[in-house]
């Protein structure tokens, strides 16, 4: 039984996250301007950034519901397009950095099983 078929066995990170995405889906959010973005879940939910990335259900309902159309602004200054590719950027990283580090514990937990299958074949 898994997390996600389960809410009592949620964490209470997950359970926040949950909440202020459906917070700010519905126009409801008090602790940001309003758009539904990762980061703004997360400071609507009160926990970091990184740990609104390693939620796979929130990452999943962003997924599931397309984002409205970004309006352009009429006028956009060059220093606003590079913060915006920063900040796009460090939120690649910072995903990357979350699966690498779910990686790394696979390879971990699979080296660790090596001896043991090792001595079972000989």
């Amino acid at each position: 039984m898994t997390a996600e078929s389960n809410p009592m066995q949620r964490s209470k990170s997950t359970v926040a996250l949950l909440d202020a995405y459906d917070r700010l889906r519905e126009g409801k959010g008090s602790a940001t301007d309003g758009k539904l973005s990762v980061t703004n879940v997360a400071r609507e939910a009160a926990v970091s950034r990184a740990t609104a990335y390693r939620c796979p259900e929130l990452l999943a309902r962003f997924g599931e519901h397309p984002r409205p159309a970004k309006a352009k602004p009429k006028t956009v200054s060059g220093n606003a397009e590079l913060r915006d590719a920063v900040n796009r950027l460090l939120n690649r990283i910072v995903m990357l950095e979350a699966a690498l580090e779910g990686k790394d514990a696979e390879i971990r937990q699979l080296r660790s099983m090596l001896p043991k299958m090792q001595e079972a074949s000989s």
